[in-house]
């Protein structure tokens, strides 16, 4: 899209941010960015599966909460660019997407960015404040009791907070 003078205008709302063109990052932001990327790496949902009720032996239950939790991970990241970078976390967020796009061509990929994207959707409004959408979004995957669902949707909130305060704490 170019503005009427001939200079580049905002990118499109249908292009995907894996066909932006790069941008060019301040050293401390390719640390954040790199930060990241390692913290990604060694994400370990362990605790989170637990606490949704997923077992080992659960593969198919166990490759869709984690492609969930993974989406998670980003959008929490995304949430703590926000705060140390209100200026440049979009393009940070954009960078990390179309690097990690061009790093893993998958499906399973894909639907992670997708999902990253989408969990990005459900924290924007609320910000770090309240993290309770995302738990009950979580739990809807289940079915369980009434009890059962407001014990576990405390359980994820706070420990979303908690790996949120972990990202954020490594930001840089």
């Amino acid at each position: 899209m170019r503005h009427m003078d001939g200079t580049p205008g905002p990118a499109s709302a249908t292009t995907s941010p894996e066909m932006a063109t790069p941008a060019v990052l301040s050293d401390t932001m390719r640390q954040a960015l790199d930060n990241f990327m390692a913290l990604y790496e060694d994400a370990d949902f362990t605790v989170e599966l637990a606490y949704l009720g997923v077992g080992r032996m659960q593969f198919l239950r166990r490759r869709q909460m984690l492609l969930e939790l993974r989406g998670l991970y980003m959008a929490l990241w995304r949430l703590a660019l926000g705060k140390s970078f209100p200026q440049d976390a979009d393009l940070m967020f954009d960078t990390f997407l179309r690097e990690y796009a061009a790093k893993n061509r998958d499906r399973a990929s894909a639907r992670v960015l997708t999902r990253g994207r989408e969990y990005w959707g459900m924290l924007e409004p609320m910000g770090d404040g309240d993290f309770s959408d995302v738990a009950r979004h979580l739990t809807s995957f289940f079915s369980r009791t009434e009890m059962g669902a407001k014990s576990v949707n405390l359980k994820l909130v706070l420990h979303i907070r908690k790996l949120y305060k972990h990202i954020f704490d490594r930001l840089i």
